[in-house]
């Protein structure tokens, strides 16, 4: 009897304890949660909002009794819960200040690309990157210094484990009772659409929980009377004529230049300061202004319209086109230029798994892909590759591959960050002209990166000259993927127009070295729109999705916030695009018509 209740009380005591570490563990990832929160910066917003505090901790505590489980080490779980939970508000804080957007769950996926190239880590500040590593040094010291928890071992040990790996699964597949305490606690205060307002009023935490059961990817059925209308609409018209035989089309070069924009959009720039060969080259091509789906980041948005023709207005739970849109082989330009006789090369001088690029090329047909390996030792500008060394590369690859050639390069030197880098002359940089209303930290950044634009400036003006000399008539197609993620410089300046970051437009141009043409009006465009206007330019039809798409191209006007012409039927032909079933749709509906 007396073992027996020795038992029930050895019990007792340690499911006391455990539930006081718990406890503890709440309270402490509370702490840290009304510290570190946007959410909870105003004086006494924490104290004013103490379920809400509690509620953006759970994730936190559960870390803790899981990390208990596994460790069997009740300082260390405390210390690399809080630590993680530490470091995802650093990484909402740097995020905030490139792009003023939190944090969301596809950002996670860049979890594994943080050693590629050290593109990520060029964000953090020296201190940030030594308290990283005084980090880790703390977590191994604590590890093999603190003993382990007695009582939790045995059958103890994996039931804590499993019971707080349950908890844990529970909260993230949305669960009941988790999805309705958090939906009490926050109803009127979560916006998908908008998730900075979201993360104000509910908290990160919270805010990358609810976004995750809220944005589950699922493709939607299309709306096949909208399609059909949409085609009936625009007819095609009769056939030319037989199509060219390979060897009379037209190379094909396309630059996709990073961060590429038209700075005298900004107050306090003048034309004449900047893009000097961009305004030469487009008084005798076609160019315009070109309205992306990206804004300070998320190259490969605009990246996978110009390749596909799908809009990513039509995917809204889609943040990263190549991990969720390329995960199967996909109909795109790229195969229908390989179909025409193009040998396609894709260069990028940065690692070929950042964006998921090489699994996602590969599905859009590309034959080749050179990535910064092909580069060597290759000249940088600042962190990166320069824009001097991708001219060269491509110069070079045109002479190695077969004609027709299609070579679609992607620059880096523009990346961010714009200051700090390391630059030959740096008294050069200094010296240019910025709005005077900047502060000295903006102007700076706004410097960087302008010595980045006139590099990216001058090398499209180099590659348009030497394309021009080659023998072989080339299709020369420019624009830039998004504005530079300089919010708060962009938030002092302010634009021309009154508007906006968001609501800028970046330049593009299609150049024909066997025809200079007349000066004309710029021309509104699309990136989505791109590959239908390229392929018109190269005199190929294909005869279905593209040609569908510039001939609808032809009656719109893409603008800031506009909604396509024909924005349903759009829609529809897109979802049926991704599906792999547009083709034998298309083919049905011209056939019923016939």
């Amino acid at each position: 009897m007396i073992r027996k209740r020795e038992r029930w009380s050895s019990r007792g005591s340690w499911l006391v304890a455990l539930a006081t570490y718990a406890l503890l563990a709440w309270a402490l990832g509370g702490v840290l949660v009304a510290w570190c929160d946007p959410a909870f910066a105003a004086k006494g917003a924490a104290v004013g909002a103490p379920a809400l505090v509690a509620l953006n901790a759970v994730p936190a505590a559960l870390a803790v009794l899981l990390l208990l489980g596994l460790t069997r080490r009740a300082a260390l779980s405390l210390w690399l819960a809080l630590l993680l939970l530490y470091a995802l508000y650093t990484a909402n804080a740097l995020k905030l200040d490139a792009l003023e957007t939190p944090l969301l769950p596809a950002d996670f996926v860049l979890l594994a690309h943080v050693g590629d190239g050290s593109l990520l880590a060029r964000y953090l500040t020296l201190l940030q990157a030594l308290a990283i590593v005084a980090a880790l040094a703390a977590s191994v010291l604590l590890y093999a210094c603190e003993p382990a928890w007695r009582s939790v071992r045995g059958a103890r040990r994996l039931l804590l484990t499993g019971a707080s790996a349950g908890l844990c699964a529970s909260l993230l597949l949305e669960l009941r009772p988790w999805s309705d305490v958090y939906a009490a606690t926050v109803p009127e205060d979560f916006k998908t659409w908008s998730p900075a307002e979201s993360a104000l009023h509910s908290g990160l935490p919270t805010t990358l929980l609810r976004y995750a059961w809220s944005t589950a990817f699922v493709l939607p059925p299309p709306d096949l009377e909208r399609a059909r209308e949409l085609i009936d609409r625009h007819p095609a018209p009769p056939p030319a004529g037989v199509p060219a035989p390979p060897e009379e089309l037209p190379d094909i070069v396309v630059v996709q230049s990073e961060s590429f924009f038209d700075a005298a959009r900004l107050r306090g720039v003048e034309p004449a300061q900047v893009l000097p060969e961009y305004r030469r080259l487009a008084a005798a091509a076609r160019h315009g202004d070109l309205w992306v789906p990206a804004y300070g980041g998320g190259t490969i948005r605009t990246e996978f319209e110009v390749l596909t023709g799908i809009a990513m207005r039509y995917f809204p739970d889609v943040e990263y086109p190549y991990l969720r849109l390329t995960a199967a082989p996909l109909p795109s330009l790229v195969r229908v230029l390989a179909a025409h006789g193009y040998q396609t090369v894709a260069v990028h001088p940065n690692a070929r798994t950042f964006w998921n690029r090489a699994s996602a090329f590969a599905h859009l047909g590309f034959a080749a892909f050179d990535d910064e390996q092909q580069f060597g030792q290759a000249e940088r500008f600042g962190y990166y590759i320069s824009d001097r060394a991708l001219t060269d590369h491509v110069l070079a690859r045109l002479e190695t591959v077969r004609a027709p050639a299609f070579v679609f390069a992607i620059s880096m030197e523009g990346h961010g960050p714009y200051d700090g880098y390391p630059v030959d002359d740096p008294q050069r940089i200094a010296a240019r002209p910025v709005p005077p209303v900047l502060s000295p930290g903006r102007a700076e950044r706004l410097r960087g990166y302008l010595a980045h634009l006139d590099n990216a400036d001058r090398e499209l003006g180099r590659l348009a000259e030497a394309l021009r000399r080659r023998p072989r008539r080339t299709l020369l197609l420019f624009y830039g993927d998004h504005l530079p993620s300089m919010p708060r410089v962009f938030n002092e300046a302010g634009f021309d127009d009154g508007a906006d970051g968001v609501r800028q437009p970046v330049p593009w141009l299609l150049l024909d070295t066997a025809q200079a043409q007349p000066a004309a009006a710029p021309q509104s465009a699309a990136s989505f729109y791109l590959p239908a206007l390229l392929l018109e330019a190269a005199g190929i039809d294909d005869g279905g999705y593209f040609a569908l798409l510039g001939r609808v191209r032809g009656d719109d006007q893409p603008s800031s916030g506009w909604t396509p012409l024909e924005d349903e039927g759009l829609r529809a032909i897109m979802l049926l695009r991704q599906r792999g079933e547009f083709a034998p749709f298309f083919a049905g509906v011209a056939s019923t018509a016939r």
